[in-house]
């Protein structure tokens, strides 16, 4: 059944078929491998390299190597470095409008938004399909009056469901808002895909949560409410899990539009975008592969003792201050005692890791001149050329989803815009008064900051020094070059100071070089001094002599 009007929402018999399809298991399947990216992104692999053990060995094994179990994040580190539109930061504006351009960048303070502008990116490119999220909620005051404010929130799809556009599929016609009930198969399943080589059910610790929502803060996988929220661009409510309206009577949206945004990659005609698995599975095998190399080495690094012989001793303590007799007769075996000891490939298995992680960032266009799985600190640092080739490789990609990011800004701030015209007064301080113009859209422009070139403070400097040599810049451009996020009257007052400390200088330097002149001069009238001193004792001495 296709849904070809929004009017079809306030059937109750159409919302029962919805909450149906969404807690089917086609649709909870979607859930489950987009929360298991975002655990994956956030740190908490090891579940999932566990659940991947376990389709290889059977449970008692596994639970042995439950100590070396890896966890790196793999995926969180390329995700970072995949996701880098606003990392040099941007500028945004009303062209032609200063007072509407000051209201944005108030805004933008106010709202946080550039935070949560980085943290929609990370997960678009994690996830493939995002809502950015722009709502209003109620913030009580100290004198108990209750004032409203807008949260902005960048959801991931476990988080929602999308009734698509009859016409369009890529395109929503409704969100519906509910707690995903994360059930890992990892903890009980008798598929035999999941059961290991020994076949039997796998039965595990389940996590310690009581699966409702308490008065405290709670674990993000104890939250099952049975509420399901209800957006389109007419209306907005709240029902049970039955379907019924629990919301009271008032149904309709307040600002006439979704108050999400959607972002998507590569939806091929249809809503829900696929690809990008290859990071999570690379991920998950990666660390199981790491978790074999860890338990090899251990459990063959240690010599296995041994004993060959007839009538052996049976209670035995092996050490360097101990003895161990073993008496044998003529014609029995001569005993024999040692420790076998194996010669696992561990370097080999390191270099298996290395070139897949190779191959997985290389893939994802990112350079592999940092991979290394030692810390000799013998690599060579990057040439200039070298970082140049490096950043280019991926600078394609940012391009592409600096794009997306253009295209779909304006409408946030127009569903923000409008927000503040709806509760108006009521809104909290810092919101209170803001506003942008109703066509603001149309002179709204961002502006992308390049990341700069890595240069030493020599190499800058000099830089600096040849551009001034050869007329190109001026010393105003000078300073805001050493200085980027100086604006131009903060650098007209940087050269201000710069010039009256040299003038200060200069000035002091010349009052202390006549004192410096004068002091070979007072030397001379000395020994001149010195000089006729000498000839009066000398002229005396001659008198004495003709006296006598």
């Amino acid at each position: 059944m296709r849904i070809k009007s929004e009017q079809d929402i306030l059937k109750l018999e159409v919302r029962r078929a919805i909450i149906e399809e969404i807690k089917g298991s086609e649709n909870q399947a979607r859930k489950h491998e987009a929360y298991k990216r975002y655990l994956c992104y956030k740190d908490k692999t090891k579940d999932f390299v566990v659940e991947q053990l376990l389709r290889q060995f059977d449970q008692s094994t596994v639970e042995e190597m439950q100590y070396c179990v890896a966890n790196v994040s793999f995926v969180r580190k390329i995700i970072d470095k995949l996701a880098r539109v606003y990392n040099n930061g941007v500028k945004r504006e009303i062209v032609m409008d200063e007072p509407a351009t000051e209201n944005l960048h108030q805004l933008e303070k106010e709202l946080d938004f550039n935070t949560y502008i980085r943290q929609a990116n990370k997960f678009l490119k994690l996830q493939k399909n995002l809502a950015f999220y722009v709502k209003p909620c109620p913030v009580s005051q100290a004198n108990g009056a209750e004032r409203y404010t807008i949260k902005l929130d960048a959801l991931n799809p476990y988080l929602y469901d999308v009734v698509e556009d009859y016409y369009d599929r890529t395109s929503p016609m409704a969100y519906i808002l509910s707690d995903f009930d994360y059930a890992p198969t990892l903890y009980t399943t008798k598929d035999p895909a999941y059961a290991g080589r020994a076949g039997s059910e796998i039965k595990g610790v389940n996590p310690q949560t009581n699966r409702r929502d308490d008065i405290i803060a709670d674990d993000p996988d104890d939250a099952k409410t049975k509420a399901f929220i209800w957006w389109t661009n007419q209306y907005h409510f709240t029902t049970d899990e039955t379907g019924e309206i629990i919301s009271g009577e008032e149904i309709l949206n307040p600002i006439g539009e979704l108050p999400f945004q959607n972002f998507a990659l590569d939806q091929d005609g249809q809503f829900w975008a696929r690809g990008g698995q290859d990071l999570i599975d690379g991920s998950i095998l990666l660390n199981s592969v790491m978790t074999h190399n860890q338990h090899v080495a251990v459990t063959q690094g240690y010599g296995q003792f041994y004993m060959r012989g007839k009538n052996l001793p049976r209670n035995i303590k092996v050490g360097p201050s101990k003895a161990i007799l073993m008496e044998y007769q003529e014609g029995e075996p001569v005993p024999e005692l040692g420790f076998a000891t194996a010669s696992p490939q561990i370097d080999a298995l390191r270099g298996l890791v290395e070139s897949y992680i190779a191959l997985l960032l290389t893939t994802n266009n990112l350079s592999t001149s940092s991979v290394s799985s030692s810390l000799n600190g013998q690599a060579a640092a990057p040439s200039g050329i070298a970082m140049v080739i490096d950043k280019a490789e991926s600078m394609e990609d940012v391009n592409d989803q600096r794009q997306i990011f253009i295209d779909n800004e304006p409408a946030i701030w127009r569903k923000i815009n409008k927000w503040l015209a709806v509760y108006g007064d009521a809104m909290v301080d810092g919101l209170r008064g803001l506003s942008l113009p109703e066509n603001f859209e149309d002179g709204f422009v961002i502006h992308f900051n390049e990341a700069p070139i890595i240069l030493s403070e020599a190499e800058k400097l000099a830089n600096l020094k040849a551009r001034k040599e050869l007329g190109l810049d001026t010393m105003i451009d000078l300073v805001m070059k050493d200085n980027p996020s100086f604006s131009y009257e903060q650098a007209e007052e940087k050269l201000k100071q710069i010039l009256e400390e040299k003038i200060k200088m200069a000035m002091d330097s010349e009052e202390e070089s006549p004192a410096q002149e004068a002091k070979p001069e007072d030397k001379a009238e000395d020994e001149s001094e010195g000089e006729n001193e000498d000839d009066q004792s000398g002229s005396n001495a001659d008198e004495d002599s003709l006296d006598a």
